[in-house]
């Protein structure tokens, strides 16, 4: 029995493998495959790999591993998570995001498992021009409006496909903005780093900000786990909270978590970055259906990570 994590080195990676850990009498022993190949304590083996090379030399290196230890459960969290696309970068997204999901699905043992990594961006921005919803589910189509959220409809396309042969089963888990211990990017950790050195925390677009769901990392693991272990499930999980909040909000909650107080000053919308999406809600109707609740509200959650950043 074992459990391959592909990115196992990162933010979610890490809190992932201690989760599994914590099950090992289902989940075997767990196996980190990254860039760094870095060993942790929470990792019976790992593995360095480069997911989106095209070289020859090293092209099959995830096939060898895969053939190694015949994972029952694959969590393929690996990927360029960034909507800011400049020079080559479109290029590199490609084959990290989208040539990966195909090593992993054409790789795997017939049976095994898949949880892809994916995102609630999917969705994109039609619900603005729509009266009739407010919530994004499982059932609507998908209009990414940036070239990482494409790259994520694109490897849920290639998941499904390899679902449907019979080979694997694949789940891709919609996921927010996620946040805990160890974050090492997004609006809350810069606002913690602007808080902390600046007399005003200055903020991108304008009152009240972009608003969006904000999950806490052992929500997000919980629901990770549960969509491996649910037998008879396949297809789109949208992993959220039961709320959204604006960056307005996010801010104080930021400042809540640090036990300060400042004004924001907003930059305008100038500063923001081509494909950001200003709304997104999202439903977990189904995922809760199968189980899920979650214990924090996106503040909750915000307030709750960035005490475990700074105590």
């Amino acid at each position: 029995m074992s459990t391959i994590i592909t990115g196992g080195t990162g933010f979610v990676g890490r809190h992932l493998a201690r989760k599994l850990k914590e099950n090992a009498n289902i989940f075997g022993k767990i196996i980190n495959v990254s860039r760094s190949g870095v060993q942790a304590s929470c990792f019976d083996a790992s593995y360095k790999v480069d997911l989106g090379t095209q070289e020859n030399s090293t092209f099959g290196m995830l096939k060898f591993v895969l053939d190694k230890h015949k994972p029952d459960y694959i969590f393929h969290l690996a990927s360029k998570a960034t909507v800011k696309m400049d020079g080559l970068d479109a290029f590199n997204i490609l084959n990290d995001n989208i040539l990966s999901t195909q090593k992993i699905c054409e790789w795997s043992p017939k049976g095994c498992k898949v949880v892809l990594a994916s995102t609630v961006i999917v969705y994109g921005d039609w619900i603005f021009a729509d009266d009739s919803k407010d919530e994004y589910d499982e059932t609507d189509r998908t209009e990414p409006t940036s070239i990482y959220g494409m790259t994520k409809r694109a490897s849920e396309s290639i998941l499904r496909y390899h679902t449907s042969t019979g080979k694997i089963q694949g789940v891709s888990a919609r996921m927010c903005a996620t946040v805990g211990s160890g974050l090492t990017h997004g609006v809350v950790y810069d606002f913690i780093r602007k808080i902390k050195e600046n007399p005003i925390l200055e903020a991108i677009g304008s009152y009240p900000g972009s608003t969006k769901p904000y999950m806490h990392v052992d929500d997000l693991t919980t629901a990770l786990t549960l969509l491996a272990l649910k037998q008879g499930i396949t297809g789109e999980y949208n992993l959220v909270p039961d709320d959204k909040i604006n960056i307005e909000q996010v801010g104080k909650a930021v400042m809540e978590g640090l036990g300060t107080e400042k004004e924001i000053k907003w930059l305008g919308e100038a500063a923001n970055w081509s494909g950001d999406n200003r709304l997104i809600s999202v439903s977990n109707q189904k995922l809760k259906s199968i189980g899920w609740k979650p214990k924090y509200s996106s503040s909750e959650a915000i307030v709750k990570a960035v005490k475990e950043m700074t105590c």
